[in-house]
C-alpha cells in the first residue's frame, strides 16, 4: 500500500503563523494608538491657534480708543471641542503706544500655552519727524 503525501499545514506551522500575526497586529495597535493620541494633540493645536487669531484679530480691529483700560482680563471657556483660559494684558507705553499680549492656556496638560504680543498706536499719534 502506498502512502500519499499529505497536503496542508501542520499543527506547529499554523500554530508559528498565528504568533506571527499577533505580533504584528500588537505593533500596529501601539501605533495606532499614538498616530491618535497625536491628532488628538493637532486638532487642540489647531483649535488653540484659531482662538488666539480670533482675540487678536478683534483687537487689531478696534479703534485704539476703544481698547480696553490697561490691565488683564482672563476669560475660561469649559466647552468642547477646546476648553481654555484666555488673558488679554493692555499695558501703556505711553499715551500714543499700548502694548497688547494675548495668551491662551489650555486646560488639557500635554498642549503648551502659547502667546502672542503687539503693539497697537494711536494713528497720528507720533509726533512728526523734523530736521535741523
Amino acid at each position: 500500500m502506498r502512502r500519499t503525501p499529505r497536503r496542508g499545514f501542520t499543527l506547529i506551522e499554523a500554530m508559528v503563523a498565528i504568533v506571527l500575526l499577533s505580533v504584528c497586529a500588537l505593533a500596529l495597535g501601539g501605533l495606532l494608538a499614538r498616530s491618535s493620541r497625536m491628532a488628538v494633540a493637532s486638532a487642540q493645536t489647531i483649535h488653540g491657534t484659531a482662538a488666539l487669531s480670533t482675540e487678536v484679530a478683534r483687537l487689531t480691529a478696534l479703534p485704539f480708543d476703544q481698547l480696553p483700560a490697561a490691565g488683564e482680563t482672563c476669560t475660561t471657556t469649559a466647552a468642547a471641542p477646546y476648553p481654555h483660559t484666555l488673558c488679554t494684558r493692555l499695558t501703556d507705553v505711553s499715551a500714543t503706544v499700548r502694548e497688547v499680549r494675548v495668551r491662551i492656556t489650555p486646560a488639557a496638560t500635554d498642549v503648551r500655552p502659547d502667546t502672542v504680543d503687539f503693539q497697537r498706536t494711536l494713528p497720528g499719534g507720533s509726533p512728526a519727524l523734523t530736521t535741523p
